[in-house]
């Protein structure tokens, strides 16, 4: 514990030291998001289960990431004749 001392006003005026586990951690703080190129934009899609397994299985039999695979899904739709 520390020891006690008297409140003078230069004991007052002393800095204020903040301890290192109170910083936030330097090595997450420093790190650039590199894997997020500047032309793509996150999109969030909600699925049954099931079918976003089926889809990483995909993706990964042909070596592609999901983003990758969803992507080439789209535009094999779009290219496509679809009825309505």
């Amino acid at each position: 514990m520390a020891k006690a001392m008297t409140l003078t006003p230069d004991a007052l005026k002393a800095p204020q030291i903040t301890p290192k586990a109170a910083t936030p951690a330097r090595s997450l703080a420093a790190q650039p998001k590199a894997d997020i190129k500047a032309d793509q934009v996150p999109l969030q899609v909600r699925i049954p289960r099931e079918e976003a397994r089926a889809i990483k299985i995909a993706a990964a039999e042909r070596d592609q990431t999901i983003s990758e695979f969803m992507l080439a899904c789209f535009h094999a739709y779009m290219k496509g004749g679809r009825t309505s």
